[in-house]
Protein backbone atom coordinates (compact mmCIF):
# COMPACT_ATOMS: atom_id res chain seq x y z
CA UNK A 1 0.00 0.00 0.00
CA UNK A 2 1.29 3.39 -0.54
CA UNK A 3 2.17 5.42 1.96
CA UNK A 4 -0.63 7.60 3.84
CA UNK A 5 1.51 10.68 5.11
CA UNK A 6 -1.63 12.55 6.12
CA UNK A 7 -1.91 9.57 8.69
CA UNK A 8 1.70 9.86 9.52
CA UNK A 9 1.70 13.49 9.78
CA UNK A 10 -1.48 13.39 12.12
CA UNK A 11 0.37 10.53 14.66
CA UNK A 12 3.15 12.98 15.25
CA UNK A 13 1.65 15.98 16.44
CA UNK A 14 0.51 15.96 20.12
CA UNK A 15 -2.74 17.62 19.60
CA UNK A 16 -3.89 17.87 23.14
CA UNK A 17 -0.91 20.24 23.95
CA UNK A 18 -1.20 21.97 20.52
CA UNK A 19 -4.72 22.60 21.22
CA UNK A 20 -4.14 24.24 24.18
CA UNK A 21 -1.39 26.03 23.43
CA UNK A 22 -3.29 27.62 20.12
CA UNK A 23 -6.85 27.86 20.92
CA UNK A 24 -6.94 30.73 23.09
CA UNK A 25 -5.81 32.97 20.92
CA UNK A 26 -8.13 31.14 18.16
CA UNK A 27 -11.00 31.59 20.06
CA UNK A 28 -10.60 35.16 21.03
CA UNK A 29 -9.99 36.22 17.39
CA UNK A 30 -13.01 34.41 16.11
CA UNK A 31 -15.48 35.67 19.08
CA UNK A 32 -13.88 39.30 17.73
CA UNK A 33 -14.90 38.43 14.33
CA UNK A 34 -18.12 36.71 13.67
CA UNK A 35 -18.96 32.68 13.73
CA UNK A 36 -17.82 31.70 10.07
CA UNK A 37 -14.20 30.89 10.27
CA UNK A 38 -12.33 29.90 6.99
CA UNK A 39 -9.08 27.47 7.52
CA UNK A 40 -7.06 27.31 4.38
CA UNK A 41 -4.21 25.18 4.85
CA UNK A 42 -6.12 23.25 7.15
CA UNK A 43 -4.10 19.80 7.09
CA UNK A 44 -6.09 17.08 8.96
CA UNK A 45 -8.69 18.79 10.62
CA UNK A 46 -7.59 19.74 14.19
CA UNK A 47 -8.53 22.94 14.52
CA UNK A 48 -11.49 22.76 12.14
CA UNK A 49 -12.95 20.36 15.03
CA UNK A 50 -11.88 22.36 17.46
CA UNK A 51 -13.47 25.41 16.65
CA UNK A 52 -16.61 23.90 15.26
CA UNK A 53 -16.51 21.99 18.88
CA UNK A 54 -17.08 25.68 20.59
CA UNK A 55 -19.66 26.61 18.15
CA UNK A 56 -18.41 28.22 14.92
CA UNK A 57 -19.26 27.40 11.28
CA UNK A 58 -16.23 26.22 9.93
CA UNK A 59 -14.93 25.27 6.66
CA UNK A 60 -11.47 23.76 5.96
CA UNK A 61 -9.41 23.70 2.39
CA UNK A 62 -6.11 21.74 1.38
CA UNK A 63 -4.94 20.67 -1.83
CA UNK A 64 -4.38 17.07 -0.80
CA UNK A 65 -6.78 14.48 -1.30
CA UNK A 66 -5.80 12.32 0.87
CA UNK A 67 -5.52 15.51 3.81
CA UNK A 68 -9.03 15.92 3.11
CA UNK A 69 -10.06 12.56 3.57
CA UNK A 70 -8.50 12.02 6.93
CA UNK A 71 -10.32 15.49 8.30
CA UNK A 72 -13.09 14.36 6.87
CA UNK A 73 -13.15 11.44 8.92
CA UNK A 74 -12.08 13.42 12.00
CA UNK A 75 -15.07 15.29 11.59
CA UNK A 76 -17.73 12.73 11.43
CA UNK A 77 -16.28 11.32 14.35
CA UNK A 78 -17.02 14.49 16.16
CA UNK A 79 -20.13 15.07 14.70
CA UNK A 80 -22.14 14.69 17.48
CA UNK A 81 -20.20 16.98 19.99
CA UNK A 82 -20.00 19.64 16.96
CA UNK A 83 -23.84 19.41 16.91
CA UNK A 84 -24.30 19.63 20.63
CA UNK A 85 -22.28 22.76 20.53
CA UNK A 86 -23.96 24.65 17.66
CA UNK A 87 -21.15 24.60 15.55
CA UNK A 88 -21.01 23.09 11.63
CA UNK A 89 -17.47 21.96 10.56
CA UNK A 90 -16.62 21.19 6.43
CA UNK A 91 -13.72 20.23 4.83
CA UNK A 92 -13.17 20.91 1.01
CA UNK A 93 -10.62 20.07 -1.50
CA UNK A 94 -9.31 23.55 -2.67
CA UNK A 95 -6.63 25.52 -3.45
CA UNK A 96 -6.09 29.03 -1.41
CA UNK A 97 -5.42 30.94 -4.60
CA UNK A 98 -9.19 29.18 -5.64
CA UNK A 99 -10.92 30.85 -1.93
CA UNK A 100 -12.32 33.95 -3.37
CA UNK A 101 -14.59 31.64 -5.41
CA UNK A 102 -16.78 31.23 -2.24
CA UNK A 103 -17.14 34.99 -2.36
CA UNK A 104 -16.79 37.05 0.74
CA UNK A 105 -18.50 35.64 3.11
CA UNK A 106 -16.21 34.65 5.99
CA UNK A 107 -15.48 36.38 9.32
CA UNK A 108 -12.04 35.26 10.24
CA UNK A 109 -9.59 33.09 8.55
CA UNK A 110 -6.68 30.88 9.73
CA UNK A 111 -3.88 29.54 8.33
CA UNK A 112 -1.22 27.74 10.21
CA UNK A 113 1.33 25.18 10.57
CA UNK A 114 3.92 26.97 8.72
CA UNK A 115 1.53 26.23 5.48
CA UNK A 116 2.30 29.54 3.56
CA UNK A 117 6.14 29.00 2.68
CA UNK A 118 5.65 25.28 1.63
CA UNK A 119 3.40 27.85 -1.33
CA UNK A 120 6.66 27.59 -4.46
CA UNK A 121 7.25 31.46 -5.26
CA UNK A 122 6.01 35.00 -4.46
CA UNK A 123 3.79 35.05 -7.26
CA UNK A 124 1.65 32.04 -5.86
CA UNK A 125 2.21 33.24 -2.67
CA UNK A 126 0.15 36.46 -3.43
CA UNK A 127 -2.03 34.86 -5.52
CA UNK A 128 -3.53 32.45 -2.12
CA UNK A 129 -3.67 35.54 0.09
CA UNK A 130 -5.46 37.67 -2.82
CA UNK A 131 -7.86 34.18 -2.87
CA UNK A 132 -8.15 34.18 1.05
CA UNK A 133 -8.91 37.88 1.09
CA UNK A 134 -11.71 37.59 -1.26
CA UNK A 135 -13.21 34.79 1.02
CA UNK A 136 -12.93 38.09 3.78
CA UNK A 137 -15.80 40.53 4.51
CA UNK A 138 -14.68 43.80 4.72
CA UNK A 139 -13.05 43.96 8.09
CA UNK A 140 -12.54 40.17 8.51
CA UNK A 141 -9.71 38.72 10.33
CA UNK A 142 -6.78 37.12 8.98
CA UNK A 143 -3.77 35.00 11.14
CA UNK A 144 -0.99 32.91 9.92
CA UNK A 145 1.36 31.48 11.88
CA UNK A 146 4.80 30.16 10.54
CA UNK A 147 8.76 29.66 11.64
CA UNK A 148 10.60 32.55 11.91
CA UNK A 149 12.55 32.61 8.56
CA UNK A 150 14.11 35.86 9.72
CA UNK A 151 16.69 33.56 12.28
CA UNK A 152 15.92 30.33 10.15
CA UNK A 153 17.90 31.95 7.02
CA UNK A 154 20.22 33.09 9.31
CA UNK A 155 21.54 29.89 11.11
CA UNK A 156 20.33 27.63 8.67
CA UNK A 157 20.10 24.43 10.93
CA UNK A 158 19.89 21.73 8.76
CA UNK A 159 18.81 19.16 11.14
CA UNK A 160 15.56 19.06 13.11
CA UNK A 161 14.00 17.31 16.40
CA UNK A 162 12.81 14.03 15.72
CA UNK A 163 9.59 13.56 16.49
CA UNK A 164 7.48 10.18 17.19
CA UNK A 165 4.08 9.28 17.44
CA UNK A 166 1.38 5.67 16.17
CA UNK A 167 -1.27 4.98 14.16
CA UNK A 168 -3.86 2.71 15.03
CA UNK A 169 -1.62 -0.13 13.45
CA UNK A 170 2.07 1.53 13.59
CA UNK A 171 4.87 3.27 15.39
CA UNK A 172 5.37 6.15 13.94
CA UNK A 173 9.19 8.61 13.72
CA UNK A 174 9.17 11.47 11.51
CA UNK A 175 13.29 12.84 10.78
CA UNK A 176 13.18 16.40 9.49
CA UNK A 177 16.15 18.15 7.34
CA UNK A 178 16.89 20.98 5.32
CA UNK A 179 19.22 22.24 2.54
CA UNK A 180 19.32 25.82 1.79
CA UNK A 181 19.64 27.76 -2.10
CA UNK A 182 20.27 30.75 -2.83
CA UNK A 183 16.49 32.09 -2.74
CA UNK A 184 14.97 28.58 -1.23
CA UNK A 185 14.75 26.00 1.22
CA UNK A 186 14.48 22.27 -0.05
CA UNK A 187 12.79 20.55 3.31
CA UNK A 188 12.69 16.91 3.76
CA UNK A 189 10.74 14.64 6.21
CA UNK A 190 11.40 11.41 6.20
CA UNK A 191 9.12 8.91 8.06
CA UNK A 192 10.13 6.07 9.76
CA UNK A 193 7.02 3.34 10.07
CA UNK A 194 6.98 -0.04 10.96
CA UNK A 195 4.09 -2.27 12.08
CA UNK A 196 3.61 -2.27 15.89
CA UNK A 197 3.88 -6.29 15.92
CA UNK A 198 7.70 -5.65 15.41
CA UNK A 199 8.20 -5.63 12.03
CA UNK A 200 10.88 -4.14 9.81
CA UNK A 201 11.02 -0.50 9.72
CA UNK A 202 10.35 1.44 6.29
CA UNK A 203 11.07 4.79 4.92
CA UNK A 204 8.65 7.11 3.12
CA UNK A 205 9.89 10.53 2.23
CA UNK A 206 8.20 13.84 1.10
CA UNK A 207 10.30 17.03 0.05
CA UNK A 208 9.11 20.17 -0.70
CA UNK A 209 10.67 23.73 -1.85
CA UNK A 210 10.12 26.73 0.80
CA UNK A 211 10.31 30.23 0.01
CA UNK A 212 12.00 31.86 3.18
CA UNK A 213 9.21 33.83 4.52
CA UNK A 214 10.69 36.94 6.06
CA UNK A 215 8.74 38.85 8.59
CA UNK A 216 9.35 42.02 5.54
CA UNK A 217 8.13 40.23 2.60
CA UNK A 218 5.10 38.75 4.27
CA UNK A 219 4.12 42.24 5.13
CA UNK A 220 4.15 43.29 1.62
CA UNK A 221 2.63 40.13 0.34
CA UNK A 222 -0.30 41.39 2.90
CA UNK A 223 -0.48 44.52 1.59
CA UNK A 224 -0.88 43.78 -1.69
CA UNK A 225 -3.85 41.24 -1.37
CA UNK A 226 -5.47 44.15 0.84
CA UNK A 227 -4.70 43.71 4.29
CA UNK A 228 -3.31 46.29 6.49
CA UNK A 229 -3.88 46.96 10.33
CA UNK A 230 -0.84 44.09 11.13
CA UNK A 231 0.12 42.76 13.99
CA UNK A 232 3.67 40.86 14.54
CA UNK A 233 3.48 38.27 17.45
CA UNK A 234 6.40 35.80 18.09
CA UNK A 235 3.65 33.24 20.02
CA UNK A 236 0.24 32.34 20.48
CA UNK A 237 0.65 34.19 24.03
CA UNK A 238 0.94 37.41 21.74
CA UNK A 239 4.61 38.46 22.94
CA UNK A 240 6.59 40.91 20.53
CA UNK A 241 7.93 39.45 17.95
CA UNK A 242 11.72 39.17 18.08
CA UNK A 243 13.66 38.45 14.26
CA UNK A 244 16.56 37.69 16.66
CA UNK A 245 14.68 35.11 18.97
CA UNK A 246 11.22 34.31 18.12
CA UNK A 247 10.72 30.82 17.00
CA UNK A 248 7.66 31.69 14.81
CA UNK A 249 5.95 34.55 13.47
CA UNK A 250 2.23 35.33 13.71
CA UNK A 251 0.71 38.02 11.89
CA UNK A 252 -2.57 39.04 12.55
CA UNK A 253 -4.05 42.10 10.18
CA UNK A 254 -7.69 42.87 8.63
CA UNK A 255 -9.31 42.84 5.11
CA UNK A 256 -9.35 46.96 4.52
CA UNK A 257 -9.76 47.16 0.47
CA UNK A 258 -9.54 45.33 -3.11
CA UNK A 259 -6.39 44.29 -3.53
CA UNK A 260 -3.48 45.81 -5.12
CA UNK A 261 -2.44 44.87 -8.65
Amino acid sequence: MPPNFAEYYDAVINWKKRLAREMPLLEELARSAGPRVLMPGCGTGGHVVALARRGFRVLGLDADEDTVAFAQERINQEADAISAAGGEAKVSLLKMEQAGELGPTYDAAFCLGNALPGISGEGQLLASLKGIAGALRAGGIWLTQNLNYDLRWREKAHWFPLLSGETAKEEVLLVKFADYEQETINFHAMFLVREKAGAKWQSHARSSRQVPLFRSLLAQLLTRAGFGKMRFWGDYAKSPFDPARSNDLLVAAKKLRAALI
